[in-house]
């Protein structure tokens, strides 16, 4: 072994010292001017800490929303940005800097970002949903004809769909309850309904039990393509290295997930296709309308991209607010709340069946209306909603925000605003919105979003949310159970705090018919509505 002299040594333990700081310079650098998408917002505050690569992005925690609304008031600053991993991202969680942002300068945050996981694989074999799309030509296509489905005259239309449901719902909960001798979770009654409602809209077809094998695959399927759309469960979204090492097995499961729900959506639409030389009549849902009339020139991955995107998307937020709602009507508090909305259903009609009957084409219970409304500011069904991208700069309180930022509007701060909602903003009370010094501007709360991004089938959930609050509350007594509390505090009521859409934990209930007879004459009227209007019968028969 040759001779190193100690002159040598030295000498190499400088260069190497010396590289090794060079290396760590050019990596500071790196990740400091180069790493982020995007400089620091002068005049937009920051949270402070953030890590030399994730940002702020673990300091977040399981529940993103919380964690923001927290530092929201810790420091004062209803608007900050922070680093999610090589993003820059802005949070807004005040109710008039969301309205800022998302309505008044609409034009400029109408775009969404591309995000590794979602768009590139879970998505590779078809579109992301309209409403995770960026902002181009065929989107705007795309969210125009979802809208001509959606219109009032279209909701209308959806009658006869939306009555064999909502019955069918009630119904299935009245007879597993038997009658009301036992107590049932209403959890996959709601699911169920949800899920129905969009696959007649878009297929023609619906699951009559809530124990069938395939409802229960596309619930869980949907609930793992939910979560590649949450901002916590996903790093490797927001910091690149974490996509090539495998670590959380994300890009596995993304597949698996997309192989089974390519194969369901191929399998409808291919029946539909099937049957279309057989319909000599109007075409009653979208696979055969988007199949049969040339709209807008679309293509086929524009088809299914509307037909996935109404399924992932269009089903899996309401049901969360109305099973919570239920819970919250089981509630003492919510007791009271049922009596003075049975009343006033009752103020606007002559009979329940009435009621029953005509809830699904006007909304004449004003009561229920505001029920509505406050479940929705309350339970939002995402409390941080997707994000958005600025499509270009604008200017906000003198701070120049650039094209590309991410943006999250987080609802349950928002929503919960006391300069908007007063010092009750933290309970759950619908008279709020019938009091005449009511001075709530549009959006009245983000549930949906706001401004060009706004969810288009905005007016359908609300009807669908009223019918359901409605028929429940002239059907039952909705009363707690003595075995399985409801926990409906607005945060910890979320079954999984990290999921982006906002399920309750398990809870029973008991419902107490109000009056069977009626009750059971009104499943009858349903049945012979939806034979009159030619929809298909319900295979799982509303009356036993």
């Amino acid at each position: 072994m040759p001779f190193v002299s100690e002159d040598s040594w030295s000498t190499m333990f400088a260069l190497f010292s010396l590289l090794t700081a060079a290396l760590g310079v050019g990596a500071l650098i790196y990740v400091r001017f180069f790493y982020v998408d995007l400089p620091k917002i002068k005049g937009i505050p920051e949270i402070p800490d953030g890590e030399a690569l994730a940002g702020h992005f673990y300091k977040l925690g399981d529940d993103h929303a919380t964690a923001a609304e927290s530092w929201a008031e810790k420091y004062g600053w209803p608007v900050f940005q922070v680093r999610m991993g090589q993003r820059r991202a802005v949070i807004l969680n005040s109710f008039e800097s969301a309205r800022e942002w998302t309505v008044k300068n609409q034009s400029a945050t109408l775009d969404r970002p591309w995000f590794y996981t979602f768009h590139g694989i879970v998505s590779a074999t078809s579109a992301a949903t309209i409403g995770t799309s960026p902002w181009d030509d065929r989107t705007k296509k795309q969210r125009r004809v979802v809208g001509s489905f959606t219109t009032g005259p279209a909701i209308r239309e959806m009658r006869p769909m939306l009555d064999l449901e909502v019955c069918a719902m009630i119904a299935a909960m009245y007879y597993d309850s038997e009658k009301g001798e036992r107590e049932i979770t209403p959890h996959i009654y709601q699911k169920r309904l949800a899920l129905n409602i969009m696959m007649m809209f878009c297929y023609g077809t619906r699951f009559s039990s809530v124990k069938d094998p395939l409802l229960l695959q596309i619930l869980s399927d949907a609930n793992t393509i939910a979560s590649f759309r949450s901002t916590k469960a996903n790093p490797q979204d927001f910091i690149p290295h974490l996509r090539y090492t495998g670590g959380n097995g994300r890009n596995k499961i993304a597949k698996e997930v997309r192989q089974r729900r390519d194969t369901w959506l191929s399998t409808m639409l291919e029946n539909v296709r099937g049957s279309l030389p057989m319909k000599l009549g109007p075409k009653r849902n979208v696979a055969e309308m988007l199949l049969t009339n040339n709209h807008e020139g679309l293509t086929q991955l524009d088809i299914k991209t509307i037909l996935g995107g109404l399924m992932s998307g269009g089903f899996e937020t309401v049901f969360s607010t109305s099973i919570i709602t239920i819970g919250m009507l089981s509630t003492p508090a919510g007791q009271l709340m049922q009596q003075k909305a049975y009343d006033d259903i009752m103020s606007v009609y002559q009979t329940p069946e009435e009621a029953f009957e005509q809830c699904l084409s006007e909304e004449k219970s004003s009561y229920i209306a505001a029920l509505v409304k406050e479940a929705l500011r309350f339970y939002p069904p995402l409390k941080l909603l997707p994000a958005r991208q600025t499509y270009k700069e604008f200017v906000y309180n003198g701070s120049v925000i650039p094209k590309g930022v991410l943006i999250y509007v987080n609802a349950q701060a928002a929503n919960r605003d006391t300069s908007v909602y007063g010092g009750d903003a933290d309970q759950f009370r619908p008279e709020r919105w019938l009091e005449t010094d009511n001075n709530i501007p549009p959006p009245y709360h983000f549930a949906f979003g706001a401004g060009a991004r706004m969810c288009t089938a905005v007016n359908f959930s609300n009807r669908m949310l009223y019918a359901i609050f409605l028929r429940l509350i002239v059907a039952f007594k909705i009363e707690p159970s003595k075995s399985m509390s409801v926990n409906t505090h607005y945060i910890h009521y979320k079954k999984d705090p990290a999921a982006a859409n906002s399920v309750a934990s398990d809870f029973k209930i008991n419902l107490i018919p109000r009056d069977k007879e009626t009750l059971e004459r009104c499943f009858e009227r349903s049945e012979q509505l939806s034979a009159e209007a030619g929809s298909r019968q319900c295979p799982e028969p509303l009356k036993r």
